[in-house]
C-alpha cells in the first residue's frame, strides 16, 4: 500500500497540548482529500509495581471525560524528552516514587485516524521513595492494588483508560513470554 501525498497543510490551533492542522493530500488512486490531523508530541504510561507485587494507579478529573478516571500514571514528552526520562519524571510527580529499573514494554498510536500521538510504554520496578510534585493543574489520588484486583477493576469496566489498558496488555503479554 503506498502513502498519500501531502498536497497542502494548513495550521488552524496551536495549544498548549495539542495541534491541529488540515491537509489536502491525493490518494494512490489519484482523489483528493482532507485529512484533519491532531499533532501531539506523544507521551508515556508507567506500570509501576512495588516490592509487594502491587501496580500503582492514580485517580484524577479529566474533564473531557466529565468525571475522575483510574489510569496509570503517565504523561506527555516535552520537547525533545527522551520517553525513559519522560517516564522517570512522570511516575515521580504523580505517585512520589523513583523507579530503580524502568523497562520498556512497547507503543501503539492512540487514535491514528486523526491524531499523531503516540504512547509509549513502561514498566517500572525496584520503586524507592521520591517527590510527588503533580503542579497546580492536577489533583492525584494514588492507589496500589495487586494486579488481580486491576484485572477485576477492567473486566467490571471500571478501568476504562485506553492507555492503561494497552500497558496492562503488553505487560500480561511480558509475562507469558517469560
Amino acid at each position: 500500500m503506498t502513502a498519500e501525498e501531502t498536497l497542502s497543510s494548513r495550521r488552524l490551533y496551536e495549544g498548549a497540548v495539542v495541534r491541529l492542522r488540515v491537509d489536502r493530500v491525493r490518494m494512490p488512486s489519484g482523489r483528493e482529500a482532507v485529512r484533519e490531523v491532531v499533532e501531539h508530541n506523544g507521551a508515556v504510561a508507567i506500570l509501576a509495581v512495588d516490592r509487594e507485587g502491587r501496580v500503582l494507579l492514580v485517580r484524577q478529573h479529566r474533564h473531557p471525560a466529565g468525571h475522575p478516571l483510574l489510569e496509570l500514571p503517565a504523561g506527555t514528552l516535552d520537547c525533545g524528552e527522551e520517553p525513559e526520562a519522560c517516564a522517570a519524571r512522570e511516575l515521580e510527580e504523580e505517585t512520589g516514587f523513583r523507579a530503580g529499573r524502568l523497562q520498556r514494554l512497547g507503543g501503539f498510536f492512540v487514535s491514528p485516524g486523526y491524531c499523531t500521538e503516540y504512547i509509549q510504554a513502561y514498566l517500572a520496578t525496584d520503586l524507592k521513595p521520591g517527590n510527588a510534585g503533580g503542579g497546580d493543574e492536577e489533583e492525584i489520588q494514588v492507589l496500589a492494588l495487586p494486579l488481580a484486583e486491576v484485572l477485576r477493576l477492567v473486566e467490571g469496566g471500571e478501568l476504562q483508560d485506553a492507555k492503561s489498558l494497552a500497558a496492562l496488555l503488553l505487560y500480561l503479554r511480558l509475562g507469558e513470554s517469560s
